[in-house]
């Protein structure tokens, strides 16, 4: 009986030592969403949505990605862009952060990136908010790895490159 109480004490201390500590997780705020949202949007001056849709169509394509979904009614359009591991022209650490040996270590053999883009009539100009989502998969195209990308340099980059493209539209019509 004692050394039944001796151990229950024992465990009784050494549990909560043993006791997995939780790790602060990221709290999501309305501000956070609502900076988010700012470096995800930008206002263009455009006519009409189909000239500002095409722009950003022609940037999506010109970047790689495979455009599946558009909606010009909706405004809305979606592409993912698939970087194959095994491929040695491809450029992963630019997109990913990661190097292709540490990407095969942790058996992913396909990256995609998937954009999405909406376009909302503001009064005389049209709002074009843009989203990316960065995914690793396994060689069953499973999800190793699923994030958004958070960096305000990879929208700002973007945004440069639609202007740009509605600056060729108009000299080219």
């Amino acid at each position: 009986m004692k050394k039944l109480l001796v151990i229950l004490f024992i465990l009784c201390i050494a549990l909560p030592v043993c006791a997995k500590t939780r790790q602060s997780e990221e709290i999501i705020t309305p501000m956070a969403k609502i900076q988010k949202r700012e470096y995800q949007t930008r206002t263009f001056s455009a006519e009409d949505k189909e000239y500002l849709m095409r722009a950003v169509l022609n940037v999506l394509q010109d970047e790689g990605f495979i455009v599946y979904n558009v909606n010009s009614f909706l405004g809305f359009i979606y592409g993912i862009k698939d970087f194959n591991i095994s491929d040695s022209d491809a450029d992963i650490s630019k997109e990913f952060g990661f190097s292709k040996s540490r990407l095969n270590l942790n058996n992913v053999r396909v990256a995609t990136i998937e954009s999405n883009a909406n376009f909302t009539l503001y009064g005389d100009s049209l709002k074009l908010r843009a989203s990316f989502k960065r995914k690793l998969l396994n060689m069953y195209g499973n999800a190793i790895a699923i994030e958004d990308v958070t960096e305000q340099e990879y929208y700002d980059e973007f945004f440069a490159k639609v202007e740009k493209a509605l600056l060729l539209q108009k000299t080219k019509i």
